[in-house]
């Protein structure tokens, strides 16, 4: 292979390219990896590598429904799939309408009742962000459904009757 250089014909050879090109490459790249499966593995804040893993100030699906009529269920998404369907009892807090919803659920709060977040599915920030915020305003003992909406209704259907 070559390249046409006015009178002069350069004539790249593939030994050369792999000695200056590709083999550092895969050398640099080699040498990335290490630190970075170090980090993942080590590193305090993680995320699970699991699927059925809780992260911190999450509540599985089962503990959740063992306590569910003690608790203050707070729906985390938007208005229109609240109405569509919610946990029975659960109130409307998301973060667009937090000033005019916050107040609803400071008078339903009481210190011993466990409340749990939740929004649409795992993937889903808004019951973090919620439960956070309530965190911040001085309420103890909130959780986040891990799963969400989703893996209530799956759960709801899985359960005899």
């Amino acid at each position: 292979m070559g390249l046409n250089c006015g009178e002069k014909e350069i004539m790249l050879d593939q030994d050369k390219i792999k000695q200056k090109v590709i083999f550092p490459a895969l050398v640099l790249m080699g040498v990335a990896v290490v630190p970075a499966c170090l980090t993942a593995w080590l590193h305090p804040k993680r995320p699970p590598f699991s699927a059925d893993s809780l992260r911190e100030g999450e509540i599985a699906i089962a503990e959740a429904w063992k306590i569910r009529e003690e608790v203050l269920w707070v729906d985390a998404r938007s208005q229109g799939e609240y109405e569509q369907a919610h946990i029975p009892g659960a109130v409307l807090l998301n973060e667009d309408q937090w000033n005019d919803r916050v107040q609803d659920v400071l008078m339903r709060w009481r210190p011993e009742r466990r409340t749990i977040v939740y929004c649409s599915t795992t993937g889903c920030q808004a019951s973090h962000h919620v439960a956070e915020r309530l965190r911040k305003m001085g309420l103890t003992d909130v959780w986040v459904l891990k799963g969400g909406w989703e893996r209530w209704q799956k759960y709801m259907s899985e359960q005899k009757p």
